[in-house]
């Protein structure tokens, strides 16, 4: 244990973690009876997948063996950002807290992760944070950029259509305190409801650069955005029709007739 300190994480972010100063939630009860056991009990500080609802599972905790609140380190994430900005519906899917603009071109965030995430839930491969998630942080705060401080405000519905993305990783990411740092390589305005930017997140912990990513996108009007959509569709819809025979009904006197 780290000077009598451990880390608590949610379960699905370090279900498999044996370490004692990296501890998933459920485990943290049984360290605190071995500890009150052997000598003083750790202090505990919030990882990832520790919010509200588990704070108040980390205080019980402590009420329920007579020890003092103050044993919980007060490590609370700015709150997340709008559906609106990362374009999630489910607020346990938001991964980005706390934007705010550093100088013209750079911003800043902090790394927030549900316990209930929808990536989390179905892809454990260890205590550390898969690909797939870091991946989606930097979709998430390309959109939450794009959205917040590229765009003008404007009645006109929008769509947000990737061109390309790339994530690189240089050691694991565990679900412990992050900070993501984003650059504004380019930007392309096309109208006032159209452009094209490039971007590039940093993915910073205990400052040393973990993970990194870029995406390049493109924002038209929602209402073009369909009429591509819809093209697509009636020219590939009828491309495979062309590849092979399809089964086709020859009506007879026998074939069922749908009521009219």
């Amino acid at each position: 244990m780290l000077g009598n300190l451990v880390f608590v994480v949610g379960d699905n972010l370090a279900s498999r973690s044996d370490s004692v100063d990296l501890v998933p939630l459920s485990r943290l009860g049984a360290l605190l009876d071995a500890e009150l056991a052997s000598g003083t009990p750790p202090v505990i500080v919030p990882g990832q997948g520790i919010e509200e609802y588990e704070m108040e599972i980390l205080r019980s905790a402590l009420r329920r063996r007579g020890l003092p609140k103050e044993l919980l380190a007060d490590v609370s994430l700015p709150p997340p950002l709008k559906h609106w900005e990362v374009h999630k519906r489910n607020p346990d899917n938001v991964l980005i807290a706390g934007l705010q603009r550093i100088s013209e071109n750079r911003f800043e965030a902090a790394l927030r992760i549900s316990d209930r995430q929808e990536m989390i839930l179905d892809h454990t491969t260890g205590s550390h944070i898969t690909g797939m998630v870091i991946t989606e942080v930097v979709r998430q705060i390309s959109l939450a950029v794009g959205e917040r401080f590229l765009l003008t405000p404007s009645r006109t519905p929008r769509r947000f259509i990737l061109n390309s993305l790339q994530t690189f990783f240089h050691r694991f990411l565990l679900p412990l305190p992050t900070r993501l740092e984003y650059t504004v390589e380019k930007v392309t305005h096309k109208g006032p409801d159209r452009l094209r930017f490039t971007g590039r997140c940093d993915v910073v912990q205990a400052d040393v650069l973990a993970a990194s990513g870029s995406m390049d996108m493109v924002v038209m009007e929602e209402s073009r955005a369909e009429e591509i959509e819809a093209r697509q569709i009636h020219e590939t819809t009828h491309a495979l029709a062309e590849l092979r025979e399809w089964p086709v009904l020859q009506e007879t006197e026998s074939t069922p007739r749908l009521p009219l």
